[in-house]
């Protein structure tokens, strides 16, 4: 084949569906031979990522979005290490949109023999299971080259120059490769196993990938035991069908295809709805597979920015409603602590209760991270079950309001800037008449306040750090505020709590103290419920402040964009993954042959509420799941008629049946 531009020295096309990511390991040899040449020339190549989507798909947000995030950084790139040189600096794109490309300097300005560089292309679809996204990366000697409209008529994939070697890691890779590395190590040593929960509308194979890596790090303060970080990939746009049906699909994962005879440690870590999925999980496995947690000793249960006590008191009073006629499916339900009719109580009132407080008794740490300002979507009293030293809180944060809580250095875009002045302020605004509990104006506090409109909106057009955060460690604030192990003896009696509580002024406590009587009782629930994970049972508390958006900044869902999250994510691993806790070979020895069986276990009738099957609605999938049922229906038909073109009457029967199983689908 004929080359276009022999400048142009890789290319390659690809495309990502929810939930997938790709890694490019890029190597470059400067020279050959050990001996420096004379004549050696430092010239930087160049870097193309290129959004091959039509541009008429930017608008097509709930089938998609059709977008990437990117980004660029030096192989041996930490973000504990300052950096000096500008040309070191890492590059990140988050909103790469149909049509639209980046480019970047591969920068050679130091003579060394080879040059590693990392690229990641992550997928920002959210709602449909069967959209993907087109991309095409390139890399080019001259920067004319890689300008070249000529490129996108190269073969997908396409190697030009011995000097270059592009190694390309897929999803499946990043999340199965590590402990396949190590297999000869680390097959026979006993495993503890750490298991990652996504939130609403989100997914573990990338909003946690930077948590899994940073985890596997830590492997080499672990000399007997093999760490492997997993989580159940399949609920991905099945997040509106409520936390019992989450948490359910998750336990049955890990029992039935992570657990093993050599699992003897197992973790949790759950991110915003996450963490309530976690917990059912747990309930669940304890129930129904009584001898897992005889045999696999819990070590640490971890909740980030999770509403444990539901999202009631939080809203205005119509959100509730539209809450309990299923805007957000079951799973709204559920925040919205409506009633089981066949329990007669909200399930996050059920949660607490047994099995998982005599499971989560034995974990060795619990752990709850939440954020104190800047989320729109977990408030703090929901996120640390409610009991807290409130006014010590907001007497260290008022101390550094003006260096580490104010946003003049966070990076808005002029797209932000945009969507904010002509969407989110004047609905915002409109918002505070109805609910001035949810939407404090200006001068209630100094105190930031971030809606849940402008919290959701971040996730699409995040506040950017600036470039001193990403290149200087010196340069960032300490953002863990409070970190207390709080006990059920700090537990106040209930005449403190309405006194402390109920009639506090501390703004903090704002989204619980409300004053409409109609609503009182769910505040008395939201209460039952805290005490009810306090009961016999002690909690660290981590209470952390971040800046926009905080409620996905707290667990890095991107690399750079969230990166105010590092500190959380460091405190998080060197607190729970440092290696003090050296596995114990004998206590394993000692304990005795248990019946291991995945056959069902007859529930006892007090527990019957975790596998009870609920009463069914149309309603139970929410608009958002309806979308990737109605996307998955389409692909299956597009396919079924290019295999079946050929016989019309039984195309025609086929679809009649689809349409009836359709239905079927909403209901289940």
């Amino acid at each position: 084949m004929d080359i276009v531009d022999k400048n142009v020295w890789f290319h390659y096309k690809s495309s990502l569906k929810v939930g997938e990511i790709e890694r490019f390991i890029i190597k470059y040899d400067l020279y050959e031979g050990d001996e420096i040449p004379d004549d050696i020339v430092l010239d930087s190549l160049w870097l193309r990522i290129k959004n091959m989507e039509p541009l008429s798909y930017r608008a097509g947000y709930l089938m998609g979005p059709y977008i990437l995030y990117t980004d660029l950084r030096s192989e041996n790139y930490h973000h504990s290490q300052k950096i000096i040189a500008s040309a070191d600096q890492p590059k990140f794109e988050p909103n790469l949109q149909a049509r639209q490309q980046k480019i970047e300097e591969l920068s050679v300005h130091r003579i060394q023999k080879q040059y590693f560089w990392v690229v990641d292309v992550v997928s920002q679809i959210l709602f449909a299971t069967t959209s993907k996204v087109s991309f095409e990366l390139s890399i080019a000697a001259t920067k004319e080259s890689i300008e070249s409209k000529f490129i996108d008529i190269l073969p997908s994939l396409a190697t030009y120059s011995r000097k270059l070697q592009v190694t390309r890691l897929t999803t499946l890779d990043l999340w199965k490769l590590p402990p396949q590395l190590s297999i000869e190590s680390h097959n026979h040593k006993p495993k503890h196993l750490i298991i990652l929960t996504h939130g609403l509308h989100s997914n573990v194979t990338t909003d946690m990938e930077y948590i899994q890596e940073q985890i596997y790090k830590t492997q080499e303060k672990y000399p007997a035991e093999h760490l492997v970080v997993e989580g159940f990939p399949d609920n991905v746009c099945q997040t509106e069908k409520g936390v019992k049906y989450l948490g359910t699909r998750v336990a049955e994962y890990i029992v039935s295809n992570l657990y093993d005879n050599n699992t003897k440690k197992i973790s949790f870590i759950g991110h915003s709805l996450g963490g309530l999925v976690q917990t059912f999980a747990i309930a669940y496995i304890a129930a129904k597979y009584p001898w897992f947690f005889q045999r696999v000793q819990p070590i640490n249960f971890i909740t980030m920015a999770s509403p444990l006590l539901g999202i009631v008191t939080d809203n205005p009073a119509y959100i509730k409603l539209l809450l309990s006629f299923g805007v957000i499916g079951k799973t709204g339900q559920d925040l919205g602590l409506d009633q089981n009719p066949n329990d007669g109580e909200a399930l996050l009132y059920l949660l607490p209760g047994d099995p998982v407080r005599t499971i989560l008794s034995k974990f060795r740490r619990r752990t709850l991270y939440a954020n104190v300002v800047n989320d729109g979507i977990v408030p703090l009293y929901t996120a640390s079950l409610l009991f807290l030293d409130y006014d010590e809180i907001l007497r260290t944060l008022r101390k550094s309001t003006d260096e580490t809580i104010s946003t003049e250095s966070v990076t808005i875009s002029d797209n932000t800037k945009f969507f904010n002045r002509n969407f989110v302020n004047p609905l915002t605004k409109m918002m505070s008449l109805w609910a001035p509990q949810k939407f404090p104006t200006e001068e209630d506090s100094k105190l930031p306040k971030v809606s849940i409109l402008e919290s959701a909106t971040s996730i699409l057009i995040p506040p950017l750090p600036d470039k001193a955060y990403i290149m200087d460690p010196d340069s960032r604030a300490p953002c863990i505020i409070h970190d207390k192990v709080y006990t059920e003896d700090d537990i106040p009696p209930g005449d403190e709590v309405e006194d402390n509580i109920y009639n506090s002024t501390n703004i903090l406590l704002q989204p619980f103290t409300i004053e409409k009587r109609e609503r009182a009782k769910y505040q008395k629930l939201e209460e039952a419920i805290a005490r009810r994970w306090h009961q016999g049972l002690s909690w660290r508390k981590v209470i952390v402040k971040l800046k926009p958006d905080a409620h996905n900044n707290i667990i890095t869902r991107r690399r750079f964009v969230n990166a105010y999250g590092w500190p959380v994510i460091d405190h998080m691993i060197d607190n729970h993954f440092n290696g003090e806790e050296l596995f114990n070979e004998e206590r394993y020895d000692e304990l005795p042959e248990l019946p291991i069986s995945n056959e069902e276990t007859k529930i006892p009738p007090e527990y019957e509420w975790l596998t009870r099957k609920d009463e069914e609605s149309i309603f139970d999938v929410g608009p958002t799941g309806m979308i990737s049922t109605m996307s998955e229906m389409l692909e299956n038909f597009t396919q079924r008629q290019m295999v079946n073109n050929s016989n019309v009457h039984s195309d025609l029967k086929e679809e009649i049946t689809n349409y009836e199983e359709f239905n079927n689908d909403l209901l289940h």
